[in-house]
């Protein structure tokens, strides 16, 4: 019997994916976040704190929170570290633009 040798990108820690890979396998799920949730998403990876975006974006501070959580679920993320690498292979329009 023949296994295969395709491995799943859950299989795979972002730790050690190359810059290319992230790119591709996120640069996608990154044009599915609305606007809101992509500003958001750049501040967070930049380590922005979420009582400082409320303050920054004038939303409220729960607002904030839910977008993070979906924005974490549609990326597939456990915690801001992961979305923080993805950030760094991908551009952070938003603080480019506006900070």
């Amino acid at each position: 019997m023949r296994t295969s040798s395709i491995v799943s990108l859950k299989e795979i820690p972002l730790s050690e994916m190359d810059s290319a890979t992230l790119v591709s396998n996120y640069g996608t799920k990154l044009t599915l976040l609305t606007k809101k949730q992509r500003v958001i998403f750049d501040l967070l990876s930049n380590g922005m704190m979420v009582k400082d975006i409320a303050k920054h974006l004038q939303l409220a501070e729960i607002t904030v929170k839910v977008v993070k959580a979906r924005v974490m679920v549609i990326l597939g993320v456990k915690n801001l570290q992961e979305m923080a690498v993805i950030s760094k292979c991908t551009s952070c329009t938003y603080l480019k633009k506006n900070l």
